[in-house]
């Protein structure tokens, strides 16, 4: 059996659990006289600081963990159907905080709307994405392009290709491809300017336990729980969220001394990188207000 054959077994019958778990739900809130649920999805692009946010939202009262994460693509590599993200978004306990890397689209959207969802969408400097995207990649064995990365000589190769991506056919015979990071985000972008959801910068949030500004990220904790419509004392809000009463090290992401910091990327991007990252998401960064200007 091919790997892709394995592959595409397996998916399906994660499927058909989730499938499974979800019409055993529906059918249990009928039997209630239950109409629906809400749900909260914690939902960002891939290596932007989920954890950051989802540590802030299970700490919340009356907001629940959910250990799972829904994501449009498969560890494998391949792209997960609507009815999958349907199925394992609604199979969430009413009142879950719901993990998720899902672009935006017009049927994700239909998905989420069907759960009575509100979503936070935390995105971050894409070139310090690239850089823990590099890392992740050549950590995590079950990722599609872990083979692939492991077979470059440094991390200087591995970081490029997390910038510019990986062609079909590169290495010969392969037919597994990442495309370039700004194209990658692409897909994410709409959520930033959708006016049901509230996006927020990873810099912002992140604190003075990142380098960023403690004062910053206190405010977006209130306007985080203004769009969930909770309210909370001024005094809770600045103990229980201070950016040193969370711990970093739950993520199970956590890198000592090169996760959970504004600006890492200096340390690894060469002139070389600097090039590449300018031709694919130069214009990007401008735009998402981390440079003003092509020249850094």
């Amino acid at each position: 059996m091919s790997y892709q054959l394995r592959d595409i077994v397996r998916l399906h019958g994660r499927d058909a659990l989730f499938a499974t778990q979800y019409w055993r739900s529906k059918l249990y809130d009928q039997l209630r006289g239950k109409v629906g649920k809400s749900l909260v999805v914690c939902n960002s692009y891939p290596k932007s600081g989920t954890h950051l946010l989802y540590q802030i939202l299970y700490s919340i009262p009356g907001l629940q963990k959910w250990d799972d994460i829904v994501s449009v693509q498969a560890l494998c590599g391949i792209i997960n159907t609507v009815s999958h993200v349907r199925w394992k978004v609604g199979s969430a306990p009413d009142g879950s905080i719901v993990r998720s890397h899902l672009m935006y689209c017009n049927e994700i959207l239909e998905v989420l709307k069907e759960f009575n969802c509100k979503v936070l969408f935390i995105y971050r400097d894409l070139r310090d994405v690239a850089v823990s995207h590099a890392r992740w990649i050549t950590k995590e064995e079950r990722i599609f392009l872990h083979d692939i990365y492991k077979h470059y000589p440094g991390f200087d190769e591995q970081l490029m290709s997390s910038i510019k991506g990986v062609p079909v056919g590169s290495p010969f015979g392969s037919n597994l491809s990442q495309p370039d990071i700004g194209t990658d985000f692409s897909r994410w972008h709409g959520w930033i300017a959708d006016p049901t959801a509230f996006a927020v910068k990873f810099e912002d949030l992140v604190g003075e336990r990142g380098g960023g500004s403690e004062e910053k990220r206190l405010y977006l904790v209130e306007q985080i729980l203004d769009y969930l419509e909770i309210n909370l004392p001024i005094d809770q809000i600045k103990s229980q969220f201070a950016s040193r009463a969370l711990n970093p090290e739950e993520s199970h992401t956590f890198k000592k001394g090169g996760k959970g910091s504004i600006g890492g990327w200096q340390a690894y991007f060469t002139e070389a990188h600097k090039q590449a990252f300018k031709e694919v998401a130069g214009d990007l960064l401008i735009e998402l207000g981390y440079e003003q200007d092509t020249d850094w």
